[in-house]
């Protein structure tokens, strides 16, 4: 292709009206489980999609809200399988968080509960969309825009409907924030969750301590267990993160409980720690463990189908004066489950900025152009 249909003045001038979206996004506020919240912001975004040209359709999830799903196949010029776009609408914001931190631009930066993680990658790719559609230039293959109202809560609802979409599409392309600084996220860690329950036997822990069985003993000698499987080598962390148990301080503990968190670069080191969290057996054969939960989300890994996937938006990035690094981060999206799914994924394509999670959240004014113009030029290349 000799050019791209936005060029930096296209992009600059639809700047406004991709802050106008953003507003409207992060004023809407929708924390996961608030039905309302989410059902609002996914009517924000499913208004922005439909005006862009895409085929709208609004995915009832009952107690979480809804997921939207804009298709824009009417006229792409490859007959290839699709490009998925995928985001998220909830935030972990409660209703109320704008009164503390409201949206704000100021000081070359956008603030705002949600802002960064993640309704600025939803609001420049529906810019970018509409900026095509504006100067009658379609994508080059048939893109599939989905953002769920789910994500920060695992995508209990989401999960099998973005995994059968990744299957039938040939690229994905999340728009979680980038690296800070600026780089997508070709590795992202897979995530693995846990609760160990254990049983002992109480007793007087004056009068007959020997009839008992401490469960916070057992649970004390596990948790050492359980460190042991870390590879630090291989960047594979466990945590227990909370422990609890016992009743009061002169009884023998008849049950302990800790949590146990796992992440991992290769999903085959999840399956290794999952392993061994199943065979472990207690010290004291008058206690009995159980072990709840499973890997939540496969590593995002490096592939060689998605390493070509970045060369490609390096490229293109390149093509419009636009050094686009890459990086990996400890933290999960749905990107996982795309990647785990056999999908080429490149992650991070959100814009720039900071603070995700916290009331001091942002991106930086000057990213949302340029994020405009490279996901445009992406979706006219792919």
């Amino acid at each position: 292709m000799s050019s791209f249909a936005v060029d930096a003045s296209l992009a600059e001038a639809r700047t406004e009206a991709c802050l106008a979206l953003l507003r409207a996004l992060v004023e809407t506020e929708s924390q996961s489980r608030d039905e309302d919240g989410n059902s609002n912001a996914a009517e924000v975004l499913a208004t922005a999609l439909t005006k862009a040209g895409g085929r709208v359709e609004r995915i009832p999830a009952p107690g979480l809200g809804e997921h939207v799903i804009a298709r824009f196949d009417d006229d792409a010029t490859s007959a290839d399988a699709p490009i998925l776009v995928l985001g998220h609408v909830d935030t972990v914001h409660p209703a109320g968080t704008l009164d503390r931190c409201p949206f704000d631009v100021s000081q070359q930066k956008v603030r705002g509960p949600g802002v960064y993680d993640m309704k600025a990658g939803l609001a420049v790719a529906a810019t970018a969309l509409g900026a095509l559609a504006e100067q009658g230039c379609s994508p080059r293959s048939a893109i599939t825009f989905m953002a769920t109202c789910d994500e920060e809560i695992g995508s209990p609802d989401s999960r099998r409907r973005i995994e059968a979409e990744a299957r039938s599409s040939k690229a994905a392309l999340v728009l979680e924030p980038s690296v800070p600084g600026g780089a997508a996220k070709t590795r992202r860690k897979g995530v693995a969750d846990y609760v160990l329950e254990v049983s002992g036997r109480a007793a007087h822990a004056g009068i007959e301590p020997d009839k008992g069985a401490s469960a916070v003993r057992e649970a004390a000698l596990q948790v050492a267990r359980v460190y042991d499987l870390a590879a630090p080598e291989a960047g594979t962390t466990v945590n227990v993160g909370t422990i609890s148990g016992g009743t009061a301080g002169n009884v023998v503990a008849a049950d302990a409980r800790c949590s146990v968190d796992v992440r991992f670069w290769k999903t085959s080191e999840g399956h290794r720690v999952d392993a061994g969290l199943r065979s472990l057996v207690p010290a004291d054969d008058r206690c009995a463990l159980r072990l709840h939960g499973k890997i939540n989300r496969g590593a995002l890994e490096r592939t060689p189908e998605s390493a070509r996937l970045f060369e490609t938006a390096k490229l293109v990035a390149d093509r419009i004066g636009f050094r686009l690094e890459e990086g990996e981060t400890g933290g999960a999206s749905d990107g996982n489950f795309t990647s785990a799914a056999g999908c080429p994924t490149l992650d991070g394509l959100g814009p720039d900025g900071a603070g995700a999670h916290t009331l001091q959240e942002y991106v930086l004014l000057a990213d949302i152009p340029r994020r405009i113009r490279f996901l445009a030029a992406l979706f006219q290349t792919l």
